[in-house]
């Protein structure tokens, strides 16, 4: 009776080592300090954003299209007054109406029910391999994804 006990224990032991080794693994290892970089520009400029819209719509009663923003001083070539000094790559950023609304970054930002909601996506354009993006909407709320195929 004892060999089918050690026989068993065994295999239990090697379905563990198996199970564990094909589990994902998920990565000790720190973000990049360059990842890091992008993420908070990413962050703060939707911050930005937010905070120009609310201003816009405290003004006009409704939001704002990115051209909007641009055509009233919110953002420009000499940055934005919409975020921290703390944060000077998103204060002294030159914006832009092309593809990239700052090297690096392109901008979607839709403007719905009127004028009364909007959402954003900024996407890294830098990532193609796992495409991050921030998203934000009206209520102020800040999302960060990838391809689903990449770690968080």
């Amino acid at each position: 009776m004892r060999k089918p006990a050690k026989t068993t224990l065994l295999l239990l032991n090697l379905l563990l080592v198996f199970a564990v080794q094909a589990a994902p693994q998920k990565s000790s290892l720190p973000a990049s300090s360059r990842e890091n970089e992008r993420r908070s520009f990413a962050v703060n400029l939707l911050r930005a954003i937010n905070n120009a819209e609310v201003d816009y719509k405290k003004k006009h009663a409704t939001f704002a299209n990115w051209e909007t923003l641009l055509g009233d001083g919110y953002f420009g070539d000499s940055g934005t007054k919409f975020v921290s000094e703390e944060f000077p790559t998103v204060a002294h950023a030159l914006y832009s109406r092309g593809p990239e609304i700052v090297p690096g970054w392109k901008l979607r930002l839709n403007i719905s029910n009127s004028g009364k909601s909007y959402d954003v996506l900024l996407e890294d354009v830098t990532d193609p391999k796992c495409g991050y993006a921030g998203l934000m909407d009206d209520r102020g709320l800040i999302r960060q994804s990838k391809y689903i195929d990449c770690p968080i």
